[in-house]
């Protein structure tokens, strides 16, 4: 039986309201953590916390993009269980985006079968239309019955009559249904509308591009009473809106991603092409908002949002460049940001990227792996540390201070470091 006493160490348990520095005995046999109360079992190793190690349960992303099938060079599906694995991630929701887009019960099967042989559950997210394309409902009965874990076009909607259409249906299937805010036809800038915009001379796209596709969702859930997740909010407009809808009681959750969280438009003076995203960084009010949305439970879950480009396909002009940038390895170090400035609970930080996303992906919320997390280790993602095919990040090169250690798993745990 492998046994590991984890002694002085900080645990995180956001089911239960737990954040306690104590001795802690976990069964990778059982997949139980427990207090280590009376004399245990002779442990296989000990790790000693000093009372600054933190153990929480495995981490679970809502949305990350592959590059396998069809983009291989920026990422396979090995690269992307290692980096979630660094990253602390035991799940990880895979967008349907690739290439063949996953609009088939024979793409949902190979990636199933795939990932696991790399460590990682995955998670497989449906198209809701044929190609990504918005013209005609993809098979959703033999999507479903292949074992996706929701539908998601992840694409900005361009068809509002199909969309009331899916909703109708897909309650037949009790799927999680990802839905992006987002007007096509106002998405054109590469900045947020406002100040920095202007003075960047950047190409401005409205707050109404996220908020009049927002409105019209909500009134579509209201039509139908179908649930649906919000991804990407990235404006105080649309923080308010979710806002009142939950008031409300719609049935609605909500994410963000970690770089809207970490970064906003004045860091784009350098025209950096990583910092090129879409829906675009927020302005700092937009960012402070996230925050504050993000700690009071308006804002469910946080995903990275994984995008991996080449370095040649990356490095363009801003205006020109792919929008996205990795993020498995850096989402809880960034994260744990908000969290030692005082912005964010450890206990709430810890559920956006954990049971969290698990509820909204309806999951089993039983956590059967942990993630060993140093807040205080400094470390710098480069080509020697990153285990993400692609590099491309802002924060390639610079420090960045809270380093998972190690992930605890049942049967065996996986040494990181």
């Amino acid at each position: 039986m492998a046994v590991v006493l984890l002694r002085q160490v900080r645990r995180l348990d956001p089911a239960a309201g737990l954040d306690s520095v104590d001795d802690w005995l976990w069964d990778a046999a059982t997949g139980q953590m427990s207090r280590a109360d009376g004399p245990p079992a002779v442990p296989e190793r000990t790790i000693d916390g000093e009372g600054r190690l933190i153990v929480g349960p495995s981490l679970c992303d809502l949305y990350a993009h592959s590059g396998e099938p069809g983009h291989e060079e920026r990422e396979d599906l090995r690269s992307l269980a290692a980096a979630a694995l660094a990253g602390g991630y035991s799940q990880v929701a895979l967008l349907p985006d690739t290439d063949p887009p996953v609009d088939e019960a024979a793409q949902v099967d190979s990636l199933r079968r795939k990932l696991p042989l790399f460590g990682i559950e995955a998670l497989v997210l449906g198209a809701m239309t044929r190609s990504l394309k918005g013209e005609s409902l993809a098979d959703l009965a033999d999507l479903s019955e292949a074992g996706v874990a929701g539908f998601t076009d992840a694409r900005p909607i361009t068809n509002w009559a199909l969309l009331r259409r899916f909703l109708d249906y897909a309650a037949v299937f009790e799927k999680p249904v990802l839905v992006w805010p987002c007007l096509a036809a106002l998405a054109t800038g590469v900045a947020l509308e406002g100040t920095w915009a202007v003075r960047l001379g950047l190409s401005a796209r409205p707050v109404q591009a996220e908020t009049i596709a927002l409105t019209g969702l909500l009134e579509l859930v209201r039509l139908t009473g179908r649930p649906i997740h919000l991804m990407r909010l990235s404006t105080a407009r649309a923080v308010e809106l979710v806002r009142q809808a939950k008031a409300e009681g719609l049935p609605i959750t909500a994410s963000t991603t970690i770089y809207h969280l970490s970064h906003a438009s004045p860091e784009l003076t350098g025209f950096d092409p990583r910092l090129r995203f879409d829906p675009p960084l927020g302005n700092p009010e937009d960012r402070a908002a996230l925050i504050a949305a993000l700690a009071d439970g308006t804002i469910d879950a946080v995903a990275s949002d994984h995008t991996p480009w080449t370095y040649e396909e990356k490095t363009l002009p801003f205006a020109l460049a792919p929008a996205g940038a990795i993020a498995l390895e850096l989402t809880l170090p960034l994260l744990w940001t908000l969290v030692r400035g005082g912005s964010l609970d450890p206990l709430r930080a810890w559920a956006a990227l954990s049971s969290a996303p698990r509820s909204i992906l309806a999951l089993e919320n039983a956590p059967q792996s942990y993630v060993l997390f140093d807040p205080d280790q400094s470390w710098t993602p480069d080509s020697q540390t990153l285990k993400s095919r692609s590099q491309s990040t802002i924060w390639y090169g610079r420090p960045l201070q809270g380093r998972v250690l190690e992930l605890l798993r049942r049967v065996t745990y996986t040494r990181l470091t």
